[in-house]
């Protein structure tokens, strides 16, 4: 019986998993549908480097040098960034390019 009430606990944890995961990609999707997404950081306050690396298939480390340097992106990372949480790729493709332009702003400073 202990194999069962485990085998069921595992699922519903991981049911429960995949339902906050979800959320999290409403919540990325609706931000940027939205235009209120400015930054890397307010992604990051929605859904973490880590898990986020993670789902676009990117290394950790790999990943946190192109978020320094955006233009280090390559376009299928950003296709695949724009299909995980359902949005037009035009839309992180102006993120990014905003990305680049605030980046560029403050080097000037």
């Amino acid at each position: 019986m202990a194999v069962k009430v485990t085998r069921r606990t595992n699922q519903k944890e991981n049911s429960e998993k995949l339902q906050k995961r979800q959320h999290k990609l409403n919540s990325l999707k609706n931000e940027f549908e939205g235009g209120k997404m400015q930054n890397f950081s307010q992604v990051f306050a929605i859904f973490s480097r880590s898990p986020l690396s993670n789902e676009l298939a990117i290394p950790f480390y790999t990943f946190k040098a192109k978020v320094n340097d955006p233009g280090e992106f390559t376009n299928n990372e950003l296709l695949r960034f724009a299909e995980l949480i359902n949005v037009d790729k035009e839309i992180i493709l102006r993120f990014i390019f905003q990305q680049l332009k605030n980046r560029k702003s403050q080097s000037r400073k």
